[in-house]
């Protein structure tokens, strides 16, 4: 599943393919973002359903002629002459991404210092699609995206929290607000692309959102981990378990375009599923975090998009403490563990205790009963509800 030495090399060819005058215009002239106004922007209204990207966003995107023009053509607008929606889906938005590619024949929509023809990123992701895991994956992509002068600059990085695969503008291009929003489209389609590669919906645990941004233009990465994304900075990171960074690539070969969008589309479903556990109370969202990762306070905390403090107050205000979390689970733990018949001895390794003595004194302490007299009643209460009436 590693690198084909039957095929060319990525990084050349890509270098090569981009080795030529980087003054190249975009239909005529480079587009340029529309002129916020020096007023504060709106909140972002409640009803608005998950994902959806402003209008304002997509005429910085796209241009406004341009960003018209394509939602007639996607049939978004009811005729030429009428008012733009407030909002679009995020599915909506990558169609208009799609049909904008093929009309401009620029991967980059305007907002790359050059045009990346179509297939630019194809062949990138392609490139990856040889490595042999995730690990290998990110790091190849970060070469693969510098040989491709896309203007992008991606980097790892390793924290506590996990891999972190950071979105940069490049020195050459051009900072702002448009480009910010191009660099996060490509972290969510290269995110797409791991799911398609891996056959796995795995999800970042943390995702930093630029800070160039507004919040109320909603974020084509929202609702991508159950954690709140935070702003802080430019560009972008999506921070991965270390764990996953040695899922195997190439379970489902990479070949065209299409397969990041059949990934997307998957990531819709999913994050759809998702959204109670994103939208659950602060303590619901700690609870699932500690139970699926086995995180400290000091990873929980920037995992929700806060500090140490912050969400040790929001716990107080809650009526509860990140101690007191859990130990309840760990409790919850032992009551599963002794419904089974594992030895005493395995559920006190499970709990993580150092003898089975202490596993004595925690029961007394929980369950006000012995290992031992808990199972016995346990099981006969099971009988009892077992037996015909």
């Amino acid at each position: 599943m590693g690198c084909d030495t039957g095929r060319p090399d990525v990084s050349s060819l890509v270098a090569t393919m981009f080795d030529g005058d980087p003054s190249h215009e975009y239909g005529g002239a480079r587009l340029v973002g529309l002129a916020t106004a020096a007023t504060s922007p709106p909140p972002r209204p409640h009803d608005w359903p998950p994902g959806a990207i402003s209008m304002a966003c997509v005429e910085d995107f796209f241009g406004a002629a341009i960003a018209r023009r394509l939602l007639v053509e996607m049939g978004l607008l009811d005729a030429p002459a009428a008012g733009p929606p407030a909002f679009i889906t995020r599915r909506d938005f990558w169609q208009l991404c799609l049909k904008n590619i093929n009309l401009a024949d620029d991967e980059g929509h305007g907002c790359t210092p050059r045009i990346l023809p179509k297939s630019t990123w194809q062949m990138i992701f392609s490139g990856v699609n040889q490595m042999d895991t995730v690990g290998d994956g990110l790091r190849h992509f970060c070469d693969l995206a510098q040989a491709a002068r896309t203007g992008v600059a991606v980097t790892v990085g390793y924290g506590r929290n996990g891999v972190h695969l950071n979105y940069m503008a490049s020195p050459e291009a051009h900072i702002g607000p448009r480009f910010e929003r191009y660099l996060e489209l490509i972290a969510l389609v290269f995110h797409c692309v791991l799911i398609w590669l891996t056959g796995r919906q795995f999800r970042p645990v943390q995702v930093r959102l630029s800070s160039l941004l507004e919040d109320q233009d909603g974020s084509l990465l929202s609702g991508l981990c159950v954690a709140s994304p935070m702003r802080q900075g430019q560009g972008f990171t999506m921070v991965y378990d270390r764990e996953d960074m040695a899922l195997p690539l190439g379970v489902r070969k990479y070949q065209h375009w299409s397969h990041e969008t059949n990934a997307f589309e998957e990531l819709c479903v999913a994050s759809a599923n998702d959204a109670e556990v994103a939208d659950a109370p602060v303590v619901e969202r700690v609870r699932r975090l500690v139970a699926s990762k086995g995180l400290s306070l000091q990873e929980v905390a920037p995992s929700m998009g806060m500090s140490s403090a912050t969400l040790q107050r929001r716990l107080r205000e809650a009526g509860t403490s990140f101690r007191e979390i859990m130990r309840d689970l760990r409790r919850e733990r032992l009551i599963a563990l002794l419904a089974t018949d594992i030895d005493f001895d395995d559920v006190a390794e499970e709990l993580g205790l150092s003898e089975r003595r202490s596993l004595w004194r925690v029961c007394q302490d929980w369950l006000g009963v012995s290992p031992s007299e808990y199972r016995r009643t346990h099981r006969r209460e099971l009988r009892s509800d077992l037996a015909p009436a």
